[in-house]
């Protein structure tokens, strides 16, 4: 009987990915763009055969943006999860990154895509506006306007993003201590929602100073490298606390390419698109003003099987759970002697004070 326990019990710690059968293209490909930032949605595409599609719960096309180079990138693939269950594209907090997702089979095409920034056919238009949402970013003290899908809402794996639509969305996450991030989101149709001092005091308030006596120890790391790496990284981890803890990883990046060789780069006038190896890992803690606002899980991005993403963000809510087993699928191979072990360790390094300039609030 207690076998059968212990066997329940590894098996509710794994994570668990269920995919559907969404078929989606996955593919890759360039083009020049229109008057600078314009993309032609017929003349930039790109579609899978049946053999090299992918597999999933939904689909995604994103489109990035080079306006100095004049040129455009189109990625498509799937994804675990729509991010805040928003079907349909939006610019993701700039005009120059397009993400479209949707879950019904091959629907990453153009036609999805290009629907996305039409011509209003009357002045009382919803889609015109100076931005869809307030910012104010406290490290950086600097406060704006975003457009489409704020990228707080999408770390935070927000589901219910509506739900919240006119009032402030407060976090603060942290890797490293060159790695944090520090601010609100909002969209009161006054315009004046991020107000520096008085959403300050509510960030110090509802984040950093709320559940003060039921926080989670996490791992605190950051790692780049061109090769592959394995879990002998967190070797190197210190740690951190919060009331979830997160692990992010990327495998690539898309960049521009000259198409021929010129010493002056102003004059270089023809760009190719394609990806490289680039694997970055972020491991660390996370605060927000309501736990509603998280949910706990994983999203993946990939081209064509899930278990080798593109990228891979958790988040979860125990004492160290944010150890590489999670962006792999695989069992954690921590002993239960090495997790209370390094959970003292934990402890100690949390009574050294932070530094000022981690927090600036």
């Amino acid at each position: 009987m207690w076998h059968t326990k212990m066997i329940w019990i590894v098996l509710e710690l794994l994570p668990i990915c269920v995919l559907g059968d969404v078929m989606c293209h996955s593919c890759l490909t360039h083009c020049k763009t229109i008057n600078g930032a314009k993309v032609d949605p017929v003349g930039c595409d790109c579609l899978s055969k049946p053999e090299g599609r992918c597999t999933g719960n939904a689909c995604f096309a994103k489109v990035e943006i080079f306006v100095e180079e004049k040129t455009a990138i189109m990625q498509k693939g799937c994804i675990t999860e729509i991010p805040g269950g928003q079907r349909g594209c939006q610019y993701a907090s700039n005009n120059e990154a397009l993400h479209c997702f949707c879950d019904e089979n091959g629907c990453n095409t153009r036609e999805n895509v290009k629907r996305h920034g039409d011509k209003c056919h009357s002045e009382s238009c919803f889609r015109k506006c100076r931005g869809n949402y307030c910012v104010v970013d406290f490290d950086g003290i600097e406060q704006g306007c975003g457009l489409g899908f704020p990228r707080l809402q999408t770390f935070l794996r927000m589901q219910n993003y509506l739900d919240y639509r006119s009032s402030l969305i407060c976090a603060r996450y942290e890797a490293t201590s060159a790695t944090v991030m520090n601010g609100c989101t909002c969209t009161q149709p006054s315009g004046s929602c991020n107000e520096l001092n008085e959403t300050r005091a509510v960030q110090v308030k509802r984040v950093i100073e709320r559940r003060p006596d039921n926080q989670n120890y996490c791992y605190s790391l950051q790692h780049k490298s061109s090769k592959p790496f394995g879990q002998e990284i967190f070797k190197r981890s210190t740690t951190c606390e919060g009331q979830f803890c997160f692990i992010s990883l990327t495998t690539s990046e898309i960049i521009l390419e000259s198409a021929d060789f010129k010493h002056d780069y102003s004059e270089h006038d023809e760009f190719i698109g394609t990806t490289r190896p680039r694997y970055e890992l972020l491991a660390g803690c996370l605060k927000v003003d309501d736990d509603k606002k998280i949910t706990v899980g994983c999203t993946t991005e990939y081209v064509r099987n899930v278990s080798d993403p593109l990228s891979k963000h958790c988040i979860c809510d125990r004492h160290l759970c944010n150890f590489h087993h999670l962006i792999t699928g695989s069992h954690d191979t921590r002993s239960r002697s090495e997790g209370r072990s390094k959970q003292r360790v934990s402890y100690f390094k949390l009574l050294r004070p932070f530094p000022l300039s981690t927090l600036k609030s």
